[in-house]
């Protein structure tokens, strides 16, 4: 995957300069806070969107340069209708068949400002039911066409209430095999796990 730039460079910065106990969080909220600083973003639309590619590119280089895992990204499925700009955020691929899809939804929980005060966001990720709903239609389309795979959608934050919850929970186990928090170690265990598991069967 070649990260663009200024989110690659943000990207490393923040990797190299880690602290080595509970850091993903932080790592992921540097980056976001930095992102939005160097681009001067002011306005919701082009944060979320930004943040929400920054939260792609953070997820595969963590997952490439933590844990030696490198995805296949942009996956293009046109009979389960991902293409152009639906196209599987990412997956394991292995002649041509597609063994795990993975959404990723992820996005700024907080920034820290210039002044280092820091500014909690509103609804973030998958707390919006808007964008819980695109990835649960990601999870659908992708089931239809591979049942058997595993699919994952990642985010750093889950609800916890509402009806975002509710339609995680309807998912959860069904379309979805398992929502991630990569914030939350336990479950990036899990995630690891399972794709070491299926990459050492290819």
């Amino acid at each position: 995957m070649d990260i663009p730039e200024p989110f690659l460079h943000i990207i490393e910065r923040n990797y190299n300069s880690r602290s080595r106990e509970n850091w993903i969080r932080k790592f992921i909220n540097s980056c976001f806070s930095q992102l939005i600083q160097e681009l001067n973003i002011t306005n919701f639309q082009t944060r979320a969107k930004k943040t929400g590619d920054m939260f792609e590119y953070i997820f595969w280089f963590i997952m490439k340069n933590e844990y030696d895992i490198e995805l296949t990204n942009d996956y293009v499925i046109p009979r389960a209708c991902m293409e152009r700009g639906g196209s599987l955020d990412f997956g394991i691929v292995n002649n041509n068949k597609v063994l795990c899809g993975i959404e990723a939804k992820g996005s700024a929980t907080e920034i820290i400002n210039s002044d280092g005060t820091i500014e909690t966001l509103g609804r973030p990720a998958l707390k919006r039911t808007d964008t819980m709903k695109k990835a649960i239609s990601q999870a659908y389309q992708f089931k239809r066409t591979f049942p058997e795979s595993l699919f994952y959608i990642v985010t750093n934050v889950k609800p916890e209430s509402g009806n975002s919850k509710c339609m995680m929970n309807l998912a959860e186990g069904d379309i979805v095999d398992k929502f991630i928090d990569i914030t939350n170690q336990e479950d990036l265990n899990f995630l690891v796990e399972k794709l070491r598991s299926i990459l050492s069967a290819i």
